[in-house]
């Protein structure tokens, strides 16, 4: 193997994983930002009903 052929080599495999961790952090990213929304849905419902029970008890 050349060298210029080592070094596409080596360049295409720093490539991969640069993609793939990449793509790794973009999941991680999405799902951190459905589980968040999910929480603030949870939160609210749960702000609405705390609310409710305490206006009919004072």
């Amino acid at each position: 193997m050349t060298k210029y052929g080592l070094l596409i080599l080596a360049v295409v495999i720093i490539g991969i994983i640069i993609y793939v961790t990449f793509v790794i952090a973009l999941i991680k990213i999405t799902l951190g930002l459905i589980l968040l929304a999910v929480a603030v849905i949870l939160l609210w419902l749960l702000w609405l009903k705390i609310k409710k029970k305490a206006k009919d008890t004072f």
